[in-house]
């Protein structure tokens, strides 16, 4: 249920200005990358006792995505540091979301190398602890990083819509995709190709690219769900169907807590982005408590 204390703190602010319901005291601040690359993030200051949250977005997309953007003024009213970045791609000061039929040259790798260098800088900009919440593909990415050496600060991973890539063609035909990037690769090959991924039907990419995002799959996420060096908590929308009707028991199998929003789509959209953010602070709240 949604709580009357966030719709009012949602709400209120949008009622007393005639700007966009946004906290004014965001900062759009730019790093450059060890890539060279240019990234840019926007800030915004909460409460010194309470954890600083990472948003990170979805594939392709950027920090203005509506699932990923509301929770962060949601977040940031209810006095959480937050720290939304758009994730580079290769692209100084990338302001748009990539079609699938650009170019790309960027990989996972670089993707979860630059949730590392925000979590760092978050890390430095204010002490204390640090929690992710990535959204679909974000939610992978995030996890990864989580696997991997993420950062002492880093204490938990809030994974919305968690998604492997999205792959609901044919395995033999995906198996083939997987070899055919592997053999290129092998063979030094650079330039472009066209596969589907996700919900792109001709994916213009380099193998490395390609094969760096579509080998990702469920017995991976699985996997890397008991690996994670923190508690990994997962958030579905019952009527999200991406990964099929038994994913959340597949997660809880796993050994994950997996809350379910019924009748909510993998966006959240409506009247679930309120439940979503309910949920989410009562998982950071919980957190809190334990640590």
């Amino acid at each position: 249920m949604v709580s009357s204390h966030f719709r009012q703190l949602l709400v209120l602010p949008c009622l007393l200005s005639v700007c966009i319901c946004q906290p004014l005291f965001a900062e759009t601040v730019e790093a450059r990358l060890p890539t060279g690359t240019v990234a840019t993030a926007e800030f915004r200051a909460g409460k010194p006792d309470l954890p600083a949250i990472l948003l990170i977005h979805g594939f392709m997309q950027t920090r203005d995505f509506p699932t990923v953007s509301r929770l962060a003024d949601g977040l940031a009213n209810a006095g959480y540091t937050t720290l939304s970045p758009t994730l580079s791609l290769g692209i100084s000061r990338r302001a748009s979301s990539l079609p699938c039929e650009a170019v790309h040259r960027h990989t996972l790798e670089q993707d979860v190398a630059e949730i590392s260098f925000w979590v760092n800088w978050l890390a430095r900009r204010k002490p204390g602890s640090v929690v992710i919440v990535g959204h679909s593909y974000g939610s992978l990415q995030s996890l990864i990083y989580a696997v991997g050496k993420p950062a002492p600060t880093l204490r938990r991973v809030i994974a919305l819509s968690l998604v492997d890539a999205e792959r609901q063609s044919d395995p033999r035909t995906v198996a083939a995709m997987l070899s055919d990037a592997k053999k290129r690769i092998a063979r030094g090959e650079t330039q472009l190709v066209s596969y589907p991924l996700g919900y792109c039907k001709q994916y213009m990419s380099t193998p490395q690219s390609f094969l760096s995002y579509a080998r990702w799959n469920r017995p991976d996420i699985l996997r890397l769900s008991r690996q994670s060096k923190v508690p990994l908590e997962v958030i579905m929308g019952g009527s999200d169907d991406r990964m099929g009707e038994d994913w959340p028991e597949k997660l809880r199998s796993a050994g994950n807590s997996v809350q379910v929003i019924a009748g909510a789509n993998h966006f959240f959209d409506a009247e679930h982005e309120f439940d979503m953010l309910d949920l989410t602070v009562s998982l950071l709240k919980s957190s809190e408590k334990k640590n």
